[in-house]
């Protein structure tokens, strides 16, 4: 039965993207939706793509481990939701679809393309990390092995995507997020009258210093301030206050949900052992062992939906920002055509890079890092507007990326210390740079 239900689901996601992509009209509806959507509409887009499985999922046995500081993903995210509250005025007035555009304006055609490279290449873990999590739902609600729930998963996403682009994932986002806000909210009160007897960690700790909350705020927070998926949501809004409520309500709903998923994952480690958990998810050993039938059922499905409404947008952004490496400009008509090939290509190196990864959160952070390190510096400095040399913001964004990557692959302290060197090597080069190149 929870096979036939899963398929159907999964049927009615192409349904939709075939039904949105007999409404496409021009490029406007495929990349921003037309730039018309409400508060509804643009809100439960951005909660839908913010929440995905590696959020989800990450922060839940992240909160197993380290108690508290579970809710530090979530309370970074709306941290850096809080920020971007303040930037509106110019997202209003931008009249391009993307990040890159964006900084193409600030500094020149080169730097658009520097950017479009960039970014798709960070961006594919992300989209590989959503297509893990849907893998692992595909094998807990059939008989199906995790590689070919990985390779189903994928191919729904990228079909999906191809027909219907910005306009289908804007539909359907809030539908998705009812979905996961019932999931969760569901087994949160179900475990929440069971008493635990374990005390669970600070949210400062042994485990999570304030080194780790310094890298974090940096690393995460900062891709809510500016982010390719977030920008992408609120380029769709049809006017500024739209994206002021959308930003707002996104940030009351998250605040409590760090705590949500934080206590779910504290209740995991009072009742799971680390020899229980193994590989698997403590999210998951929960709706498995303790969970009843239709609650367990209705979580799944609701990270299901996290993991769609996340991957989708992630998709979209990549290839239509590498579109920009070939076709400057996304309003020439062939610009869909493009696009849609590369969702195929992305799509497929995302399927791939999800058979060889095994940890999401681990995958979700790296290409974050990367994307911060390169790129929070010259948008907020553009937005604010200082003049750069394009030269010297180029060579910030290697540098930076560079930096970044490099202290994600050494990881400890020594890592987290060079993460945060990464945003100085960033600041300097666009100092000294703008002064020497």
């Amino acid at each position: 039965m929870n096979e036939v239900i899963l398929f159907f689901y999964f049927f009615i996601v192409i349904v939709v993207g075939i039904l949105s992509f007999k409404k496409i009209k021009n490029e406007k509806d495929f990349f921003i939706a037309g730039k018309r959507a409400g508060t509804l509409q643009v809100t439960g887009s951005l909660l839908a793509s913010i929440l995905g499985s590696s959020a989800i999922i990450g922060s839940i046995d992240f909160a197993y481990t380290s108690g508290w500081a579970g809710s530090s993903l979530m309370f970074c995210a709306a941290f850096g939701l809080s920020i971007l509250y303040f930037f509106t005025g110019y997202i209003k007035n931008f009249t391009g679809y993307n990040l890159p555009n964006m900084l193409g304006n600030f500094y020149g055609e080169e730097v658009q393309k520097i950017s479009s490279i960039i970014i798709p290449i960070a961006w594919l873990g992300i989209i590989a990390s959503q297509i893990m999590g849907a893998a692992k739902i595909v094998t807990i609600l059939s008989s199906l092995t995790y590689i070919q729930g990985v390779w189903i998963s994928g191919i729904v996403f990228i079909f999906y995507t191809i027909l219907g682009g910005q306009l289908s994932i804007i539909k359907t986002d809030f539908i998705q997020l009812l979905f996961i806000l019932f999931g969760i909210l569901l087994t949160f009160s179900y475990i929440s009258f069971e008493p635990i007897s374990k005390e669970a960690l600070p949210f400062i700790n042994e485990k999570f210093n304030y080194l780790d909350l310094i890298v974090m705020i940096l690393t995460y927070s900062t891709t809510y301030l500016v982010g390719p998926d977030i920008y992408s949501r609120l380029f769709c809004a049809k006017d500024e206050k739209v994206i002021k409520n959308s930003l707002m309500i996104s940030i009351l709903v998250l605040v409590p949900l760090a705590l949500i998923f934080a206590k779910i994952g504290i209740y995991g480690s009072a009742i799971f052992s680390i020899s229980d958990i193994g590989k698997e998810s403590v999210l998951f050993m929960i709706a498995k062992n303790k969970l009843p039938k239709f609650i367990a059922f209705s979580l799944y499905f609701g990270i299901l939906s996290a993991v769609i409404s996340s991957a989708d947008t992630t998709l979209l952004t990549a290839s239509s920002l590498a579109t920009q490496v070939f076709i400057k400009d996304l309003e020439i008509k062939k610009s869909i055509f493009f696009t849609r090939i590369l969702i195929v290509f992305f799509g497929l190196f995302s399927i791939l890079i999800a058979i060889k990864m095994k940890y999401i959160l681990s995958t979700l952070l790296m290409a974050l890092a990367i994307y911060s390190g390169a790129f929070i510096l010259p948008v907020i400095v553009g937005m604010l507007g200082f003049k750069i040399k394009k030269e010297a913001v180029i060579t910030a964004i290697i540098l930076g990326g560079i930096t970044a990557l490099i202290g994600k692959i050494i990881g400890k302290d020594i890592g987290n210390f060079i993460s945060i060197f990464a945003f100085i090597v960033n600041g300097l080069t666009l100092y000294f740079g703008n002064k020497i190149l």
